[in-house]
């Protein structure tokens, strides 16, 4: 459910003292690493003049220090303590300690394998978490949005069948004023003044306008700069710098969560708005960040409250997500032989995770040669699916069929293992007599040749 914060809120709870060092020594690793080093030089040194480095106790406490260090920060780190440590083993020492040296030298690098091993399988689960919490969160926005237009839709079939996804997917699919713009921006603007005259016909909101980020590759925090704005028809347009500098905005913006002004009971009250210029702020949040702020300026008193404030913030999550597909897929569609939009909006979104974080994901393609036997073993496959997996059929020409599955950050070994699964799963043996390619997140152009071998001249 839809999180609302009121204006009387509670302050965000403020970061302790060893919060902000923690993190400070996290950001700068190399100062940590230095200061530790000539901490414990420094006290080598307090012990014994002559054993700057405490290489003649009974304990290695160099491999201690190493250890620590490397395995926290890495190999750049280590190899820095190591450097450190060796002049400090060849100007305070007589002769150059070769043995303790190479001892520490090897271990550093053990330590920093270990620790290139481990993170990576940490940043790996990770990313999985992340995907799949993204995945659910979009899942989560379709259902409420459903259910919201169910909602509607009996509230007002005596009068006006209709409902309010449908109208989202006429705006987002079927209207030819949108699909003839040729800019990402001029498709934004259509689609939120289209998304506004929505709101205004099914919720009484006469005036509002919001903010997007002007580019979705874009990944610092919202502000004046990186943010177009988009009116309604009965909205008188407003200076960017005003908005931001408003209390509202301001706040949904920053804490993440949308705002409304409310009564003494904590309930919507328009009438007690004030000063304010505005009655509520709803931030579109997608990978943690926001992306739009629809601002509602004036809306109708009877309208004006809690349900129909957390259906048109649920309205406006899912908006924003088919949005950005089509703004993805407009900027760059690697796959576009394929029909199936969601299928190449996920690749496209792989295909980010793996330029960003080399997490790789796998798709196993089928070729059949008859539509009967296609159509079976595509019915066959959706059955077993995952919930993160995805298949989609192209029809190719000649008498060819390709059947593309998508396994996301999992490895060729997955594939081969559901190929294994389906195979076994087929009743007919010449259901089985197919062929079959896996393709990883860096074969892409290869992968566009395969479908098009036959499919396209």
């Amino acid at each position: 459910m839809v999180k609302w914060m009121k204006v009387k809120a509670n302050r965000v709870q403020e970061r302790t003292t060893v919060d902000i060092i923690l993190k400070f020594l996290h950001d700068y690793a190399y100062v940590e690493t230095l200061i530790i080093i000539s901490v414990y030089l420094l006290i080598g040194y307090l012990i014994d003049p002559k054993d700057i480095c405490l290489l003649d106790g009974e304990i290695s406490y160099i491999l201690i220090l190493l250890s620590i260090i490397t395995l926290f920060h890495g190999f750049e780190n280590g190899i820095l303590a190591m450097g450190i440590i060796a002049f400090a083993m060849w100007y305070f020492y007589p002769s150059f300690a070769y043995t303790q040296f190479l001892i520490a030298l090897m271990m550093t690098m053990i330590f920093s394998e270990f620790h290139y091993y481990w993170t990576k399988k940490i940043k790996a689960a990770e990313i999985m978490s992340d995907y799949r919490g993204e995945k659910l969160d979009e899942l989560s926005k379709a259902f409420y949005t459903l259910k919201i237009s169910h909602d509607q839709l009996e509230k007002n079939y005596v009068v006006k069948p209709m409902s309010i996804r449908n109208s989202i997917e006429y705006i987002i699919n079927e209207n030819d004023k949108i699909s003839k713009s040729t800019t990402v921006k001029e498709k934004k603007t259509l689609y939120y003044q289209s998304f506004l005259g929505l709101l205004e016909k099914s919720f009484s909101v006469k005036s509002a306008f919001v903010l997007y980020r002007s580019d979705i590759k874009d990944d610092t925090f919202l502000n004046v700069k990186n943010t177009d704005i988009v009116f309604c028809e009965n909205c008188d347009e407003i200076n960017k710098e005003f908005v931001f500098s408003n209390y509202l905005v301001d706040k949904a913006i920053n804490r993440n969560t949308p705002i409304y002004i409310s009564d003494e009971n904590g309930e919507p009250d328009s009438r007690n708005e004030g000063n304010n210029k505005f009655l509520a702020a709803m931030p579109s949040i997608q990978n943690n960040q926001v992306n739009e702020v629809l601002v509602i300026q004036k809306m109708s008193f009877m309208a004006f409250n809690r349900e129909n404030l957390t259906s048109i913030s649920l309205l406006l999550e899912y908006f924003s997500i088919e949005i950005r597909k089509k703004s993805i897929l407009f900027d760059k569609d690697e796959l576009s032989i394929v029909p199936d939009e969601n299928y190449r909006f996920e690749y496209s979104r792989l295909k980010t995770l793996y330029k960003k974080y080399n997490v790789n994901s796998i798709m196993l393609v089928l070729r059949i040669d008859n539509e009967l036997q296609a159509t079976r073993i595509y019915e066959k496959i959706q059955k077993m699916l995952r919930s993160l997996d995805m298949v989609t059929m192209i029809d190719g020409k000649n008498g060819l069929y390709y059947i593309s599955l998508m396994f996301p950050l999992h490895d060729k070994a997955a594939a081969l293992g559901y190929m294994n699964r389906l195979l076994n799963s087929l009743d007919e043996e010449r259901d089985k007599k197919f062929y079959y390619m896996t393709f990883d997140l860096s074969k892409t152009e290869l992968l566009n040749k395969y479908f098009r071998e036959d499919y396209e001249s």
